[in-house]
């Protein structure tokens, strides 16, 4: 029975336990890492594309803010 608690006092150890957390915090780390290149080149044209139709937005002058502003009026004339 001795050899039993000592098999899992060994597989319980403080050193067993971190060496686990560390595993799964590389395997983590490489999960992230790969979806991340997969995800940034995905990114690339929505982020141009919207930079780009911001900046044609604010440059672009709104100088007929009225259609009806630029109808001639028919009782002003001389």
């Amino acid at each position: 029975m001795s050899g039993t608690f000592s098999d899992t006092k060994k597989l319980f150890s403080v050193t067993n336990i971190v060496g686990y957390i560390l595993g799964l915090f590389g395997l983590s780390m490489i999960a992230v890492t790969q979806a991340l290149t997969f995800v940034i080149p995905l990114l690339f044209a929505p982020i141009v594309c919207g930079t780009l139709g911001f900046v044609v937005y604010k440059t672009s002058t709104n100088t007929n803010t009225n259609p009806l502003d630029n109808q001639p009026n028919a009782l002003l004339q001389e």
